[in-house]
């Protein structure tokens, strides 16, 4: 037998990186107690997954073990996560009831109440409150007393006298829209085929009404941080931090950012839950009347501001018109008529009708110049006479006279077509504006912008269609008005 037959072969891939405290085999309980206590310091530390995955390790060796369970529990509830808490409550309360049956221990009767207040159960906390202070004693009484009466406050906010009246108006509202959405009888579950989900469509002014009230909700609840939260519900499908060649970082980042969005939401949450939105504005405005001369001095300030804006808006639209700047006059309009009128309402804009007439008629006035035929037209006759007047350089006709090569040489610098991608965001949002106009004269303006989009991409077949489509809208807009 040689020396080197006693040698072991040397182990594939990297060795996996092990702690040195880890290396020495110590002992069963003695290690459970490490785990402990590393996952002790790193809640210390406020890194709660790598305190969780110590933990889970202990419990793997010991899962009987009621003092990591109730730690568990206390980190599970800094994570917002106070069902999956109340889960390991439980679950030591029948483990010490099992092991020592005639004792009581109030800290886990405590941590199970915590743990159904915080998973907005109030109810069940005030019933397992009021069975706890049978049995503590005067000193340990104490720390229940503080939560009832947390608890009945909290009911108090929620459910007291002075706020029947927006309880009352909230339980309407609620049973309307309850009324409104239709009662279909939904299919079996067909596990073959991929059902396609609807993606909800929102007006402008919807859309506008639901950020603002999450920006109130947030800043109720959270202060300054609601502005964290919102980086975080835009970080969710940010493609600079979720970049789709990063097959490993992205996936790990997304459940990052999920996670902790999900976490700043429970809370806000459970704060609504305490004490509602209703009942926030009772508490920071006692005085109603003093609360509605604030609400319409500030319907006042509005009102004024935007009339303000609508002026210097005509301003600037005759300023360009006298300019000569029709490429900038067409852009600023579909700018402020896509993005800022849509989201008025009637009572911040009672005008919003003759602005919107006012806008569009100044815009087909400045046009009118830009359709006639020009004074140093040369060309009587024949296919350059067209080209000019569309302002299409004769110079490209000439390339028809090029002789084909045989030879084909392309060099595929990119796969998509600036051009193309512009035009398709354009048709998209003018087709979403379509959808959402109002008035003839709006729709319209759309379909002539659309003509002229696809007259610029020289589709001049659907050019043609969507130029008729709105010379004849406005004509039956004209004969509706004699």
């Amino acid at each position: 037998m040689t020396k080197f037959e006693d040698l072991a072969p040397p182990s594939a891939g990297v060795k996996p990186h092990v702690e040195p405290w880890r290396v020495i085999g110590w002992p069963a309980d003695q290690l459970r107690a490490m785990f402990t206590d590393w996952g002790a310091f790193f809640a210390r530390k406020q890194r709660m997954n790598s305190s969780m995955s110590y933990l889970d390790a202990a419990l793997e060796m010991d899962p009987n073990d009621v003092n990591v369970l109730m730690r568990r529990s206390e980190i599970k509830r800094m994570q917002a996560r106070a069902p999956k808490a109340l889960i390991d409550c439980k679950k030591a309360k029948d483990i010490l009831s099992w092991k020592k049956p005639n004792e009581f221990n109030p800290h886990v009767s405590l941590e199970i109440c915590d743990a159904l207040y915080e998973s907005n159960r109030f109810e069940d906390t005030k019933r397992k409150l009021h069975n706890n202070l049978r049995q503590f004693s005067s000193l340990q009484a104490r720390p229940v007393l503080k939560r009832l009466t947390a608890v009945n406050e909290n009911f108090a906010d929620t459910l007291s006298d002075d706020s029947w009246l927006s309880v009352h108006r909230l339980i309407n509202k609620m049973a309307k829209d309850q009324a409104r959405k239709s009662k279909e009888s939904k299919p079996e579950c067909d596990v073959l085929s991929i059902l396609d989900e609807e993606e909800e469509f929102l007006v402008p002014l919807e859309i506008e009404r639901r950020a603002r009230l999450f920006k109130i909700y947030h800043q109720t609840y959270l202060d300054k941080c609601w502005v964290d939260v919102g980086f975080l519900k835009r970080l969710r499908k940010s493609p600079n931090l979720l970049p789709k060649e990063s097959r490993e970082s992205t996936p790990f980042l997304r459940r990052l950012t999920e996670q902790n969005y999900k976490t700043s939401r429970t809370f806000a949450k459970m704060l609504h839950t305490r004490c509602p939105l209703y009942s926030k504005f009772s508490m920071n405005y006692p005085n109603k009347e003093l609360y509605q001369q604030h609400q319409q001095k500030n319907l006042f300030r509005i009102q004024y501001q935007t009339r303000r804006n609508m002026f210097k808006i005509l301003r600037t639209i005759r300023q360009l018109i006298q300019n000569g700047q029709q490429t900038k006059l067409s852009e600023f309009v579909e700018e402020v008529m896509g993005n800022y009128v849509t989201i008025k309402t009637n009572r911040i804009m009672p005008w919003k009708f003759e602005f919107i007439n006012e806008v569009y008629n100044y815009l087909g006035l400045a046009r009118i110049n830009e359709y006639k035929i020009p004074s140093d037209m040369k060309v009587l006759s024949g296919k350059q006479r067209l080209l000019a007047l569309f302002k299409i350089p004769i110079e490209l006709s000439n390339f028809a006279n090029v002789k084909e090569d045989h030879i084909l040489n392309i060099q595929r610098i990119s796969t998509e077509d600036p051009k193309a991608e512009r035009f398709k965001k354009l048709m998209a949002r003018l087709e979403y504006r379509m959808r959402v106009a109002k008035h003839p004269i709006e729709r319209s303006y759309l379909l002539h912008e659309a003509a002229q989009a696809h007259l610029d991409s020289h589709s001049f077949d659907t050019c043609c269609s969507l130029a008729r489509k709105a010379l004849d809208g406005e004509l039956l807009n004209k004969t509706a008005n004699c």
